[in-house]
């Protein structure tokens, strides 16, 4: 799972990430926003934040749509605040 704030957290992921675009438009439309995106890779099974902790099976989103390869996924932890999801559509 990787996390991003702001702008320079892009530089978790390679240049060529598959990602690394989209993830870079929606932090420049979002910036001014309270909230963040998380990218869930590979083996991540449970989210542990201090704003949410779950078990990404059993999640409740507030909404879900596919982009390209990718799900985009939000959940709202109250009226101010959101985590925003990049799941990669994968078995």
């Amino acid at each position: 799972m990787l996390i991003f704030k702001k702008s320079c957290d892009l530089n978790q992921l390679t240049s060529d990430h598959p990602f690394k675009t989209a993830i870079q438009h929606h932090l420049e439309r979002t910036e001014h926003l309270e909230g963040y995106l998380i990218l869930i890779e590979e083996g991540d099974r449970y989210i542990d934040l201090p704003e949410l902790k779950a078990d990404l099976h059993t999640l409740s989103f507030d909404g879900v749509f596919k982009v390209g390869k990718f799900y985009h996924a939000v959940y709202l932890t109250n009226n101010e605040f959101a985590l925003e999801f990049i799941i990669p559509d994968a078995p």
